[in-house]
């Protein structure tokens, strides 16, 4: 640090003698009170000998009690005193040495310089019962100019030395903690060794490693530290793994619930040169990272990847629900033929969905990218379905005005579903079975034949053989589009998806409609497994979506549903019911109302008398609509 500029420069002049105040100036405020001859030796000084002391801040008072309040209000203001001259006798009040321990108590570093007249004492005995003697300095008066300002200009220049000197101290702490708690956060074990392998700095997790703090490991030497290292590591059984160990817990092996095999742990190791800033190595640094966690949880995320896969292509396909068997062996087929062009036949009731199977076959076959044509061969007029299969040529009927795409050609490259194919007119049966068999197609009117890339499926709720004992469905054709029949199982057959179904559709109504419904009561599940479903998922779905515009509540309750789903609730709706026998329901009802009124609508004692809960009562009152009674 340069003398030529202080941080701080504030010096304290106590004495009760304003002559000794007017010495200071003169001594240590520069171009302050200079005789003549010291003007005109003062000219002959070069320009840098003039600017060696620096300028300083003087503070004055006569007291022990002034002095006091001068360094309390400069620590307080955080423009602390640097040096203090303190006369030793100040009467009347209290002297130097009671000023100096009332500052010390305050400020434990202000330097100070004791002035005194006597010249028999020495320090030891004027403050012979003072106990922080450091920081102190003593001179005798009369003083020269020189000491003076050697000294105040070497202990101001000390105080600020000092003083910074602290403060990298503790932005050096500050980073060294920094430091130590990154490095324990990362839990690794890192410790640095120097060239001779002695250690440096080991962390926290180092020291559990080892079971022993940074301090012992240092004492240990560099044979002693490798040994306990191989005492409690070992290195494991795998020849393609290099720089890995195991380590024992302590001296407490840790077994399986087997109790044989020790629990064990992998770590990986790691080792890199230090270096200084001229390049040469001076230590090195050595990471231990657990990776047996890692390893657990990759084998986890693969074992939910398996599942999830596993689930995907055999438990479902593209948006199908259900776990039952009978679905668990249509998704077994799906997986088996999805890959190829194989033509599939469809099976099953209305509404069991084999539109979604045709749907789920086409988007995890190699023609997913290409698209998926549907056609309701029942839908289409028979004068009007070749044509719409076709296509036709400009001219080829009467209304024909342009030349048309049939929706095999709309299907190049992808998969279309002949859907009702017990209804396509037995006439069209040929044409269909020559696309089946060469791949090619004939526009009405046409004349060349156009080649189709596509997939061929097909879907019937009807009992094909027996339209082909009938004659009413070619037989030729029955054996091309039944080459890999697969048949959906109607939902009575499958009760165990009722409710994974339930709750699918539950879920999408539910936010199309923008309702926070979480759940189906019991009684509502009820009602949907005991019903038989003769309109399978189809119906399934369009009850769920009914009751879900219909619900106040935000679990789906049973009085929501089609009435048909209850024996009883149909039964009140039913008008052959005999005269004089009400249903369960109205029974019920008219319970409620009776309660009621006994109790004067007190809801608590109405539910005491049914012998039921308040919450069940409540819920009662608002499926009847008597909440407001």
């Amino acid at each position: 640090m340069s003398f030529g500029k202080l941080e701080n420069n504030r010096v304290l002049i106590v004495d009760d003698q304003t002559e000794i105040h007017d010495d200071f100036k003169d001594m240590l405020m520069a171009g302050s009170g200079q005789s003549e001859a010291d003007s005109l030796a003062a000219a002959f000084l070069r320009e840098e000998e003039e600017a060696w002391l620096p300028e300083f801040e003087l503070l004055h008072a006569s007291n022990g009690d002034e002095a006091y309040e001068v360094i309390r209000e400069g620590r307080e203001s955080d423009r602390p005193v640097a040096v203090a001259y303190i006369d030793i006798r100040m009467p009347p009040g209290i002297d130097g040495v009671e000023t100096i321990r009332r500052i010390r108590k305050i400020d434990r570093d202000v330097e100070i310089v004791i002035m005194t007249a006597y010249t028999d004492k020495a320090l030891s005995e004027i403050v012979e019962d003072m106990d922080l003697l450091h920081k102190l300095l003593y001179i005798r008066k009369p003083f020269e100019h020189e000491e003076i300002q050697q000294i105040t200009l070497s202990l101001a220049g000390k105080w600020n030395v000092e003083r910074e000197l602290e403060e990298r101290g503790r932005q050096l702490t500050d980073s060294h903690r920094r430091l130590e708690a990154v490095l324990n956060a990362t839990g690794d074990a890192i410790a640095m060794h120097d060239s001779a392998g002695r250690l440096v700095f080991a962390n926290q997790v180092y020291e559990e490693l080892l079971g022993l703090k940074e301090r012992e490991l240092k004492e240990i030497p560099p044979s002693d530290l490798t040994a306990r290292f191989e005492e409690r590591f070992r290195e494991p059984d795998l020849g393609d793994v290099e720089g890995r160990f195991y380590l024992d817990s302590g001296n407490v092996v840790e077994t399986t619930s087997a109790g044989k095999m020790p629990k064990q742990r992998l770590f990986y190791r790691s080792t890199a040169p230090v270096r200084d800033s001229g390049g040469e190595t001076i230590g090195s640094v050595v990471l231990y990272r657990d990776v047996s966690k890692e390893v657990e949880a990759e084998k986890m995320r693969a074992e939910v990847l398996r599942l999830r896969t596993e689930l995907e292509t055999t438990f479902s396909f593209a948006g199908m629900v259900g776990t039952s068997p009978g679905m668990r062996q249509v998704y077994a087929l799906m997986q088996q033929a999805a890959e190829g062009d194989i033509t599939v036949l469809i099976r099953g009731e209305s509404g069991t969905g084999k539109e979604l199977v045709a749907k789920s076959f086409h988007v995890n076959s190699p023609r997913r990218h290409g698209p998926f044509v549907a056609v309701n061969c029942a839908a289409i007029p028979e004068s009007l379905i070749e044509s719409e299969l076709f296509g036709h040529e400009r001219g080829a009927f009467t209304g024909a005005t342009e030349q048309r795409s049939g929706v095999f050609e709309r299907a190049h490259g992808g998969t279309i579903l002949l859907d009702e194919i017990g209804d396509m007119p037995y006439a069209l049966q040929s044409k269909l079975l020559r696309v089946l068999q060469e791949r090619e197609i004939q526009r009405v009117g046409g004349t060349a034949p156009i080649p189709v890339d596509i997939r061929i499926m097909t879907a019937t709720n009807k009992d094909l053989e027996r339209a082909v004992r009938d004659g009413e469905f070619r037989q030729d054709l029955f054996y091309r589009v039944s080459a890999f029949p697969i048949a959906i199982p109607p939902l009575r057959e499958r009760r165990e998806d009722i409710p994974l179904l339930a709750r699918h559709f539950l879920e999408s109504h539910a936010e199309r409609a923008g309702k926070s419904i979480s759940g189906i009561s019991t009684a509502a599940l009820r009602l949907l497994l005991q019903y038989d479903w003769p309109g399978n998922v189809r119906e399934l779905e369009n009850a769920i979506e009914r009751a879900v515009l219909l619900e106040t509540d935000e679990v789906l309750q049973a009085g929501n549903l089609p009435t048909q789903l209850s024996p009883v609730l149909a039964a009140a709706e039913d008008h052959s019911t005999p005269a004089g026998v009400l249903p369960l329901i109205e029974v019920e009802r008219q319970a409620l109302v009776q309660a009621l009124e006994a109790t004067n609508n007190n809801v608590t004692q109405a539910a005491l008398a049914l012998g039921i809960s308040r919450a069940t009562l409540h819920r009662k009152l608002k499926r009847f609509d008597l909440s407001k009674a």
